[in-house]
């Protein structure tokens, strides 16, 4: 009745329970009947009172595991649940499979019901039904976890086809950026030249805009040749997007590199590029704030590991000890709990170590990457 109700009130889905209840309680019944036949055959006179006692007892041992399943195995159970509810085709496939073995066993009962056994054989048929019962949860169990490992490959699969689409997309728009910046190089050279040939004498304000523009494309070419040497995508992807953020701001990220920085394996990847993240953001803040226009990035490829260090000034109010400070923010309650989430990096990646130094007015954090 439990489970006619719950699938009437939830979702269709849930009758397959019913179809668990009554295998379960065909076992109970023939629990019931061996015992019944035994007490028969030792000469009891007192069948009637031993049928209510053996009901009432695996009634309640059964109830009391239900029980058990429902406060204590709760998650399981709604996991289970929704599970077998969201996939239509996945529901059905259960639903027939449950009330088949149901509807074969309780067949079977009824042609064992018109036959007098003994007690060995109701013994038996017992060890038939609890075994079907358990074939069929365990049966349940494996369809559901290959499904649930069908549903992770897929969307894994999905991943990593909008993970090629993006490495795609993010190399064509370096293609482009590179193109313009040749363009602009062309176009720079051509304005110098034609100002070199010209009579007229070159005002100092022009020649500190060419100046400015000669500087910042050769910042942007030595940020460029920086990034051949990052055969990890997801980090070349960080760097690149985290350079046009600070492009943004008016504010130069200079890249540097030394060797060839290789991809990381990947929950230490995923890691790093967090971290390194965090520590771009803050400098880029911090940058900003003091109103200078300039921090650097390095990258060194170890011989059994990865340097990464993050370098930008600070103003005259910043105060080095603050940062080893817990949940330390210049955001507010609530935000800019950057270094915190390295600290619980680190401590999930013993193989990632952190050093602080602040000289010269100029912060330095530098991440040490062993290999795992």
């Amino acid at each position: 009745m439990y489970a006619w109700y719950m699938s009437r009130t939830n979702a269709s889905s849930d009758k397959f329970w019913i179809f668990i209840f009554m295998e379960v309680n065909l076992i109970i019944i023939t629990i019931q009947a061996c015992v019944i036949k035994a007490f028969a055959a030792a000469g009891s006179k007192h069948l009637a009172s031993i049928s209510v006692c053996t009901a009432f007892l695996l009634t309640s041992t059964f109830a009391a595991i239900v029980i058990w399943l429902i406060t204590k195995k709760k998650k399981q159970l709604d996991q289970f649940r929704t599970l077998i509810r969201e996939q239509n085709h996945l529901q059905k496939s259960i639903i027939l499979y449950t009330g088949a073995t149901c509807v074969s066993l309780y067949c079977f009962e009824a042609i064992s019901n018109l036959v007098n056994i003994d007690v060995m054989l109701d013994l038996l048929l017992l060890g038939i039904y609890t075994l079907s019962v358990i074939i069929n949860l365990y049966s349940l169990f494996l369809i559901l976890k290959s499904f649930s490992y069908y549903v992770e490959l897929t969307w894994i699969k999905r991943a990593e086809a909008s993970q090629r689409a993006y490495y795609t997309t993010l190399s064509q728009q370096q293609k482009n950026t590179n193109k313009l910046l040749h363009d602009y190089k062309n176009l720079l050279a051509s304005l110098q030249l034609s100002l070199q040939q010209s009579s007229a004498a070159i005002s100092p304000d022009t020649q500190a805009i060419l100046s400015r523009a000669q500087a910042s494309l050769n910042q942007a070419e030595l940020g460029k040749s920086s990034f051949t040497s990052i055969k990890s995508d997801p980090l070349k992807s960080l760097l690149y997007l985290k350079w046009a953020e600070s492009m943004n701001h008016n504010v130069i990220m200079n890249v540097q590199t030394e060797g060839v920085i290789h991809p990381l394996e990947s929950a230490l990847g995923f890691a790093i590029i967090r971290a390194l993240g965090i520590l771009i953001d803050n400098a880029l803040e911090e940058t900003v704030r003091i109103k200078h226009h300039r921090f650097d990035v390095t990258l060194i490829a170890l011989k059994q590991g990865l340097e990464v260090s993050v370098m930008n000034d600070v103003g005259s109010d910043f105060n080095p000890t603050d940062l080893e400070k817990k949940d330390f923010t210049t955001k507010g309650d609530g935000h800019g709990n950057g270094l915190s989430i390295i600290n619980e990096l680190m401590q999930q990646n013993k193989n990632i170590l952190i050093r602080k130094s602040v000289i010269n007015q100029q912060l330095k954090i530098t991440l040490f990457i062993g290999d795992s």
